[in-house]
């Protein structure tokens, strides 16, 4: 397994998938729609994701990542590994949130030019 950049890495689909299960209890968005996620990635290795919190001082940070740890092993149970990791750089930021967290928080989609 890689270190990590300070790049949004790639975003396997079924892993994001997988991970629109695992919810920010504070904010009561997926990880995935609040655009925590920063990396995604499978290989022979096993599965690596990289993901932040909207601040450094959730004190349910653990919680997250064990979620997201047992919710993908239970989906890809023949993976040898499932490497979950906590990271800060780049720090999270509203406009991350994906056009389906927005319409959840009840924001009207952004136009596009």
């Amino acid at each position: 397994m890689t270190g990590h950049s300070t790049k949004t890495q790639a975003l396997d689909p079924d892993i994001l998938d997988c991970l629109l299960e695992v919810m920010d209890p504070e904010v009561g968005l997926s990880v995935v729609d609040l655009g925590l996620v920063y990396q995604a990635t499978r290989s022979d290795d096993g599965i690596e994701v990289a993901l932040t919190l909207t601040t450094r001082a959730c004190p349910l940070g653990g919680m997250i990542v064990e979620d997201a740890r047992e919710r993908l092993s239970g989906r890809f149970h023949d993976v040898p590994k499932v490497v979950v990791s906590l990271v800060w750089n780049p720090p999270w930021t509203p406009d991350r949130i994906t056009g389906r967290g927005l319409e959840l928080l009840g924001h009207p989609p952004q136009e596009t030019v």
